[in-house]
């Protein structure tokens, strides 16, 4: 059992991601450093931790690809190598993110970044509809947008599609004409940038009023707006309001999204309520590691 007061714990908090790993040590809620981040693994295994200037009394750490064999285990082995003997609590990377976004009762949060996925309290149960992984969900992700890019440049490479504006600027960037380059091209790109490097591009594609890359975007939100609808049913019920919690760096990719995603949701509700959460996702570290030292007491 924890016996420091609430207000007395320092807390390591981690948000890793698919992107990046994000850290933040405090003492209650007084930061007592700033935040800092290192790439991330695409395995899901732990970068090299980096201390701060004061050892911690509990870690809570939010993590991508927690169900997959061996993740779970390498972060308690790094953390006992780091810290011996402090307790720690490892969540899924979107439980995380619910604990700072989610703090009014009728929210769903969306999250869409490297991954996608919604989530709402049912009661006390947090309940989750989407991820999944990038291969087999994470539908409306920056995954889902970069893959679904590079699945039509290499089939437009192989002359399956029609070359387009988009596809040849994307091709440009890896300086080929070859399929198979290409493709390893991408699969470099994934590993040192993320699997949803492309999203930029697009962005930036979409902004020159490209249709292909603002329909992407519309797809994605349509994708989006389906895993709200979701969560919402199977914890809200029947109403016709939804409130929506946006989280995750997608959001920021520009307007195109939020507007077809808003715009999917009103086939269904009469008031589609948006904000986007502006706290980082390390700010739920806190409501996590004191709900379990009240749960100790």
């Amino acid at each position: 059992m924890m016996q420091a007061k609430p207000d007395s714990l320092v807390i390591l908090t981690i948000d890793a991601g698919g992107t990046s790993v994000r850290f933040r040590l405090q003492q209650g809620t007084s930061l007592l450093c700033d935040d800092w981040s290192v790439p991330a693994q695409t395995d899901g295994f732990p970068p090299e931790i980096q201390c701060g200037s004061t050892f911690p009394d509990i870690i809570v750490a939010g993590i991508t690809k927690v169900s997959r064999p061996g993740v779970v285990d390498a972060w308690n082995t790094a953390f006992a190598a780091q810290y011996p003997g402090v307790p720690s609590i490892i969540v899924p990377d979107y439980e995380l993110a619910a604990a700072a976004a989610l703090d009014t009762p009728n929210a769903v949060m969306l999250l869409a970044g490297t991954g996608s996925l919604a989530c709402a309290y049912d009661g006390q149960l947090l309940v989750r509809v989407g991820g999944r992984g990038w291969e087999y969900g994470d539908e409306g992700s920056g995954a889902f947008i970069t893959t679904e890019v590079v699945r039509r440049c290499i089939r437009a490479l192989d002359g399956m599609l029609p070359m387009s504006p988009l596809l040849q600027s994307t091709i440009d960037l890896s300086r080929t004409s070859d399929a198979g380059e290409f493709a390893a091209w991408a699969r470099e790109q994934a590993i040192a940038q993320g699997r949803g490097f492309l999203v930029p591009h697009v962005s930036s594609e979409a902004v020159k009023n490209n249709s292909e890359a603002i329909n992407l975007f519309h797809g994605a939100g349509g994708w989006l707006a389906r895993l709200a609808y979701t969560v919402h049913r199977r914890t809200k019920g029947m109403t016709d309001v939804i409130n929506i919690c946006a989280v995750g760096g997608l959001w920021d990719a520009g307007p195109y999204l939020q507007d077809a995603t808003v715009r999917a949701l009103k086939k269904w509700f009469e008031v589609v309520e948006y904000s986007r959460n502006e706290e980082s996702n390390l700010g739920g570290g806190i409501r996590l590691a004191l709900g379990v030292e009240e749960n100790a007491r």
